[in-house]
């Protein structure tokens, strides 16, 4: 009793104190508006993503297996100590180590950030004194960049680094709240010395220490200071080229300048890749924004930039392409979410005013959406929230919930008021006997968010997001209910029956209130009929009902398993495709070339009939990539597996090229159509020739669509052993040959050089023809400690060793993955044919295999399936406490399994996976599910202690909440179609399977 008398005194309150409630409701819209206008907009919240950080250590031109000796393991062996660690995969390629840590969801990056740099610094003692600094990256999703640009240059473009670093990169630095403008594909120029061998060698000199004399005189240093004339002078010691031509004038012997021996030219550096766009060379332009600035602004401020820069006149040979726009993907995902908010929330009210058939009544109610989502909005303002794509899903699904308190107590209001109550008796006493009940259905809900924070992973991170905008507008929507709804019913209910309205308008509404109800009553009223009877019958075979159930739930269990399966995205859904190719090791990079702009024409011709966007064809010399992305209006078409299978058969065929039909990623996400299988060993030779031969058996499976490139394949090393014997004899520094050897091929780095206020880098190295074969090189000359200088081959061997040109490590066990695209339809009997195989593969001594990764629910599933068995505990704890009854509360938990055959059949008709937003919505539908049998239980306890029979009062019970309870179901549900039936974004995001469960 002193809880109906509490929960009283809010409708009592908000009659008494009118004008303070209505005082409070202006208040609750000035700072509703301010935050609704005010609040950041962003396209993912920090965090997003499964938190981790980047470590590079370059070590220059060491080999991979150098690398994991001296510089992986290391860092390996100190890193494996941080706290929060939750995997490492890492990586050893020519030149550099690379190192990916991942943490557990809600580990302090900051404390991981310094834990990362301390063990760095504890390894750096054993790392090798020429690896000169380990770098730490930090990855975030909300770091990504706000624009990328591809330019396409045309063949008039003379001087293209210039003109673009120069007209455009400049421009956008220049922005306001713009940190980076980096460009990718268009390396910076430089000024190149190349030596002629001959008349190097003629004038007595060697590459070595022309390096070393050229690298030391050009500098400016801080010399201390003096004093002249009374006065303290800093003194600077400067040695300076002021142009190019004085460095072509620089003295190297006695009677010989520099460019008497060599080509002294300012220009790009040789390009070892090709980037194209839309069939044209391109240039990639990545916009970041500063930590702090405003998404939105920022994007706003480089497309009108990018406007003018369009009408540079300087620019026009350069055409300007708009790859990615972060602004118009955040506005693109919230207008999505918006519109079908709107919609939803025009058909909850066409739904209530079916119902209601009373215009005011209607509009008062749904006011209640409104005034909720302002709240909610303002709390988020102040609690320096944002909203985005995961917060706005959280206000859309409110949409459909926040009329439920609303219906409920004006429902209760109504019956009171045509059994005969005043306007007061009945607001008070509707409110009242109505209040525990939507408080324990509004709490339910909420409790289904405590979970979420006992669980790991990115679903942790979802629910969280969700949880502030979902829980504080339910709270909103039942304060609203409690004192807005009892005083607004108050003023419009008529005090002695009669409706106020003129006679006109009474006769209008009267007819169309008897149509609607004749349109009610042969549907809803006779579905509320029907329900009554097979309620009673089922009441009469309790036992019969249970066993029926069991087989439906057994059946629709056995067919979900069969067609529907847990998946991270729809891959329907998925917004491009993406391959690779490697071609022979002898391919010249003009070879090359003509091989992908025919693959690129073949891709062209596709366009309309896959629908894209743009494509992009990026390659080397022997290996490249091409990608295609869909246009956002894309309707239809082909799968993006079904474009990779067609691909494969109309790509030109060459021998030695490989295609892959994807790249692995770090993340190791599973996906649907994806057979993945990693194998470890210690010894690396034959690791790699076990995974060919296993790649190579498994490839030929029926129904295996490709292999998905993992690593560049092992090729074979050329080796210069340096003979020590030798060497000593004839006073050689094996350092001095290593050096000799760099300097001439790839070429030596001097002091930058100051240009019209740039630093201009500075390389000297032979001539292209004097570096081309390995005669070449065994001749060239290596100074001794005497002054001479001898031949190369006079103190080295020359051999030939495989090398790998990746070491691959997950969690510091040397790995080769292998994963096989699947063809699509046929996915579970190829994954059987492939296990069989594997099976059969006898693995060398020395190899063992991983557990077999197939597609099925991975730990972010386990984690949400984990969190639905805690929130149905709560719950049953909840309403155990509420209802003073360990009994009570079973009748409800009990129907959340049949909740679960809309979901199954739902996805199965729709032929669509359980994805991730799909598991969400099965946690967030637990609290929509008790809401309703809350009610009615509630209901049926009144009535039971008013005296009522246990059949008599379920059967009453369930006749009078019908409507209430059809009413806030199909509002939840109609708010849902607008969800359903929008097409994915593009970036891929779909609400579909959301929107079904």
């Amino acid at each position: 009793m002193a809880r109906r008398d509490l929960a009283s005194l809010l409708p009592e309150l908000s009659l008494r104190r009118r004008v303070t409630v209505l005082v409070l409701l202006a208040s609750v819209l000035v700072l509703g508006t301010v935050a609704t206008l005010f609040i950041p907009l962003e396209l993912i919240p920090r965090g997003f993503s499964e938190p981790f950080l980047g470590v590079y250590a370059p070590w220059r031109d060491a080999p991979p297996e150098e690398v994991l000796e001296k510089v992986l393991r290391p860092l390996e062996e100190e890193l494996a100590t941080v706290g929060g660690l939750s995997g490492m995969n890492s990586s050893a390629n020519p030149g550099y180590a690379r190192l990916f840590l991942r943490f557990k969801q809600g580990t302090d990056m900051d404390v991981a950030y310094r834990e990362v740099r301390d063990r760095i610094e504890r390894a750096k003692v054993r790392l090798p004194e020429d690896v000169p600094r380990v770098f730490i990256r930090k990855h975030d999703d909300s770091g990504i960049p706000v624009a990328v640009y591809g330019l396409t240059v045309g063949p008039e473009v003379t001087n293209s680094y210039d003109l673009i670093h120069d007209e455009v990169v400049v421009a956008l630095q220049r922005l306001d709240g713009v940190a980076a403008v980096e460009v990718q594909g268009q390396l910076e120029k430089e000024i190149l010395i190349e030596l002629d061998r001959e008349r190097t060698e003629a004038a007595g000199l060697n590459i070595y220490q022309l390096a070393q004399d050229l690298g030391g005189d050009n500098f400016a240093l801080a010399s201390g200071h003096v004093e002249a004339a009374g006065r303290k002078l800093l003194l600077r010691s400067v040695a300076r080229y002021e142009d190019v031509e004085e460095l072509r004038r620089r003295p190297v012997a006695p009677g010989v300048r520099l460019a008497d021996i060599a080509t002294v030219r300012y220009d790009e550096p040789e390009k070892l890749y090709r980037v194209r766009a839309m069939s044209l060379p391109a240039v990639a332009v990545q916009v970041y924004k500063e930590g702090d600035a405003n998404t939105l602004q920022v994007a706003r401020e480089v497309e009108a930039e990018v406007e003018r820069l369009r009408r540079n006149p300087r620019l026009a040979d350069v055409g300007i392409e708009t790859l990615f726009n972060q602004r118009q993907i955040i506005l693109e995902s919230l207008d999505t979410l918006i519109d079908a908010g709107k919609v939803g929330g025009l058909f909850a009210v066409v739904v209530l005013f079916f119902f209601l058939r009373r215009v005011r009544m209607t509009l008062i109610i749904t006011l209640s959406i409104p005034l909720s989502l302002l709240v909610a909005l303002t709390v988020m303002y102040f609690a320096g929230e944002t909203l985005n794509i995961i917060s706005l899903l959280g206000l859309m699904i409110s949409v459909g919930l926040l009329v439920d308190n609303s219906v409920v107590v004006a429902e209760n209001v109504f019956r009171l008021h045509r059994e005969g109550r005043s306007r007061r008796e009945a607001c008070i006493e509707g409110a009242r006997e109505i209040a525990l009940a939507i408080t324990m259905a509004t709490l339910t809900t909420v409790i289904v968010f405590l979970p979420a924070s006992l669980v790991e992973g990115q679903g942790q991170f979802f629910l969280m997001r969700l949880a502030m905008p979902v829980c504080i507008s339910l709270l909103a929507s039942l304060l609203v209910a409690l004192v807005l709804i009892p005083l607004a019913l108050y003023a419009t209910l008529p005090r002695n029956g009669g409706s106020g309205r003129t006679s006109a308008f009474r006769r209008l509404h009267q007819r169309l209130n008897d149509r609607l109800r004749a349109v009610y009553d042969a549907t809803m009223g006779r579905l509320n009929d029907l329900y009554g009877g097979l309620l009673g019958r089922a009441l009469a075979r309790r036992l019969d009902l249970v066993l029926l159930l069991l087989v439906v739930l057994a059946v629709t269990g056995w067919a979900f398993g069969e067609r529907v399966e847990v998946v991270e995205v729809q891959e329907d859904e998925q917004r491009g495709f993406y391959m690779e190719v490697e071609l022979p090791q002898n391919t010249t990079l003009a070879e090359a070339e003509q091989f992908f702009l025919t693959v690129e024409k073949v891709v062209e011709a596709k366009r309309d009939e896959y629908q894209l966007a743009g494509w992009f064809v990026f390659h080397r010399a022997t290996f490249g990539e091409i990608q295609g992305w869909f246009a956002p209006e894309r309707k239809g078409g082909p799968t993006p597996r079904e474009i990779t299978a067609e691909l494969l058969e109309t790509l030109p065929e060459k021998p030695g090229v490989r295609y892959y039909t994807g790249q692995e990623s770090e993340e190791e996400r599973e996906e649907k159509g994806v057979f993945r299988l990693t194998l470890y060993s210690d010894d690396l030779p034959e690791l790699e020739r076990t995974a060919a031969a296993l790649g190579d058996r498994l490839l030929s499976v029926p129904g295996v669509l490709g292999l998905r490139k993992n690593a560049d394949r092992p090729t074979e090393e050329l080796a210069l052993v340096v003979e020590r014997d030798r060497a000593q004899r004839l006073g050689v520094s094996p350092e001095v040959v290593a050096a000799v050897v760099g300097y001439a091929l790839r070429g030596q780095s001097l002091p930058r050089y100051s240009r019209d206020g740039k630093e201009v880098p500075v390389l000297v190295r032979f001539q292209e023809e004097d570096r081309e074969t390995l005669q070449q090189l065994e001749d060239f000359a290596v100074p001794t400690m005497t002054g001479g200088v001898v031949p190369l081959r006079a103190v080295t061997d020359v051999r030939f060793l495989p090398a790998p040109r990746e070491i691959s490590r997950r969690d510091r066990r040397t790995a080769r993955e292998l994963a096989f695209d699947l063809v699509e339809g046929e996915e579970e009997a190829t994954r059987e044919r492939l296990q069989a195989a594997v099976t059969g593969f006898a693995l060398p001594e020395g190899v063992t295999s991983g557990e077999l990764r197939r597609q099925g629910m991975g730990e972010d599933a386990k984690g949400l399936l984990f969190a639905v068995g805690l929130s149905i505990v709560f719950i049953y704890l909840l309403m155990a406490f509420l209802f003073e009854s360990f009994v009570l509360p079973l009748s409800i938990v009990l129907t959340i399994p049949l909740a679960f055959l809309g979901v199954a059949w739902g996805h199965i008709a729709a032929g669509l996976d359980l994805d991730f937003l799909g598991m969400v919505g099965l946690v967030l539908l637990i609290g929509v599910v008790v809401n309703n049998g809350i009610v009615l239980i509630d209901y049926v306890n009144r009535l039971r202690h008013a005296g009522q029979p246990r059949a008599e009062a379920l059967l009453l019970a369930a006749h009078r909440r019908f409507r209430p309870i059809m009413m806030t179901a199909l509002t939840t549900m109609f708010g849902m179609v607008p969800m359903l039936l929008s097409s994915a974004t593009s970036i891929g995001m779909s609400y579909t399977s959301f929107a079904i469960s």
